[in-house]
């Protein structure tokens, strides 16, 4: 079973999701938010602040947050969870 698969599950009708990237710096989070935008991951350089791509897979718009992991930055992060479906968390 997928992840896109659980969360249709989750909610009655899923056409609009929240992911939230968080990670320290150098997670790949970027990374995973290019790929999913199919963009070119060849040159990516830390975020600064965060960056949004909205990505439509099978019918579900995926509205997905990438926020910076810089030591400076971490203390905002508490500052995006509202209204998040998902939340993906690397180390």
């Amino acid at each position: 079973m997928g992840l896109l698969s659980l969360l249709r599950r989750l909610r009655s009708s899923p056409t609009d999701l929240r992911i939230l990237l968080l990670g320290l710096d150098n997670a790949g989070k970027t990374t995973i938010l290019k790929s999913l935008a199919s963009e070119d991951i060849t040159e990516i350089k830390p975020t600064q602040g965060f960056n949004i791509k909205s990505v439509m897979v099978e019918g579900v718009k995926l509205n997905v947050w990438d926020i910076g992991g810089q030591k400076t930055i971490r203390p905002y992060w508490r500052n995006y969870f509202e209204s998040t479906d998902v939340l993906v968390g690397e180390i």
